[in-house]
């Protein structure tokens, strides 16, 4: 059995690529059951966000499994094919585990640190459960992964600090101006760093937004995804007449926002203008900053204020990293001990049939027992039947996970089931390497 994750995020893949191979949630649904309904796939969980597009699957025929996944990835593409097949990436077992739990801690992400993610990750997860394409290998992963997550928020300051433009810019902004979020702000642009900066604006409460754009095609994506309004370009000093601030980042070599437009209508202006220019070459001449009641900011502004929390949040990047082995640790640990959980389980059973009958015996014997003294026996029945089994569930499962030669491992395991009693038959399921080898001889036939 291995856990395996196939899939390309913000680093691997450009825009056009990840957007082709995005799923919405009935596109989600339908692939999970595609893989599962086959012999080739145990579960699945499909984590699909505007940065990343990954599938894990838990599975014993792992090539077929990643041949099968990457075929239909690639029916989802209408262009640039060669690009999306380059741009995947396959990780397996420690791999793709430590993978899941860096992306969940904001790690993997465009702007380190960041916590959307880990809310993205819990719903992808829930998703997936309630559909069943999960088991029980990845209901414990992500549940795993979801707490580390939190954890790490918790623990550490990885999300406190802005590190990209965008977030530095909003930032700012919410440092500065009282009730941000009943400002009406205008976006200029619909680039990387314009859909950040909404990003950040809607996670902080502000809704009001308008978009301009060159195209105008594009400024309506941007408003149909933060539900803002759009307008072109050409607008835009007609619109500044009625914002509270304007965010631009246009790739243009002239300034976009020069004086002219800006003594044209300023006068007429009671309250503030705040213009934050995230364009290079900067897109707002810089002579406007000596209009009064104008406050101007650009990227030197917030260089050193990114430059710093760059390097704290590198800082806290290596305390989540150790909190990531740890935790690789302990699932390889748990693992390992599944072989032996059909033992567990009969055990268990085995106690509670022991103490039903006990019980039974018992209010045979005493037929006029109280509701009272019948919920006393029921307690302390059931409190000496738990703490029978406990030292043997602890010694099952030291020694399927603390014991490395696999045949005194099931020598023990064998002797351990005899001493219980046990009838049931212990499987192991093969490691990868044995998986790859019979996957490999099905293929040519041997």
């Amino acid at each position: 059995m291995a856990v395996s994750v196939v899939g390309l995020n913000h680093d691997s893949a450009s825009l056009s690529v990840r957007e082709q191979l995005h799923f919405n949630d009935e596109e989600k649904k339908n692939f999970e059951m595609k893989l599962t309904s086959s012999n080739v796939i145990k579960e699945c969980v499909v984590l699909s966000t505007c940065n990343r597009t990954e599938i894990y699957v838990v599975t014993d025929r792992l090539y077929l499994a990643e041949g099968m996944i990457k075929k239909l990835l690639q029916q989802k593409v209408k262009k640039d094919s060669r690009k999306a097949e380059k741009a995947l990436y396959v990780k397996v077992n420690d791999e793709a585990v430590s993978h899941l739990f860096t992306v969940v801690c904001g790690l993997d992400s465009l702007v380190i640190g960041e916590t959307q993610i880990l809310g993205q990750v819990k719903d992808a997860f829930f998703q997936s459960q309630k559909m069943g394409s999960t088991g029980i290998v990845l209901n414990r992963l992500f549940k795993q992964a979801v707490t580390l997550g939190k954890k790490a928020h918790a623990r550490t300051g990885i999300g406190k600090r802005a590190v990209s433009v965008s977030y530095a810019a909003i930032h700012f902004l919410k440092e500065n101006i009282s009730g941000l979020e009943q400002k009406q702000i205008l976006i200029i642009g619909a680039g990387t760093m314009s859909k950040l900066a909404a990003q950040h604006l809607i996670s902080i409460g502000c809704g009001n937004l308008l978009f301009a754009n060159r195209t105008l095609d594009r400024a309506a994506e941007l408003a149909d995804t933060f539900g803002g309004s759009a307008s072109r370009i050409n607008d835009c000093f007609e619109l500044m007449q009625q914002v509270d601030i304007v965010i631009c980042s246009v790739d243009k070599r002239n300034y976009l926002i020069h004086l002219e437009g800006i003594l044209g209508f300023i006068s007429k202006r009671k309250r503030p203008l705040y213009l934050i220019d995230l364009g290079v070459p900067r897109n707002i001449d810089p002579s406007i900053a000596d209009i009064e009641n104008v406050h101007l900011y650009d990227l030197d502004h917030f260089k050193e204020v990114i430059e710093s929390n760059c390097q704290r949040r590198i800082e806290e990047a290596h305390k989540i990293k150790r909190m990531i082995r740890e935790e690789l640790d302990e699932f390889n640990q748990w693992i390992q001990t599944l072989p032996v959980t059909i033992l567990i389980r009969e055990l268990q059973e085995n106690a509670l049939k022991i103490e039903a009958e006990a019980i039974k015996n018992i209010e045979n014997k005493l037929p006029d027992l109280t509701d009272r003294e019948k919920r006393v026996i029921h307690k302390f029945t059931k409190m000496i039947s738990s703490q029978l089994i406990r030292q043997p569930i602890l010694m099952l499962k030291e020694i399927a996970s603390l014991e490395d030669d696999r045949v005194k491992k099931i020598e023990y395991l064998g002797l351990a089931s005899r001493i219980l009693g046990l009838e049931s038959e212990l499987r192991f399921d093969s490691d990868v390497k044995q998986a790859l080898l019979n996957e490999t001889l099905e293929e040519t036939g041997s």
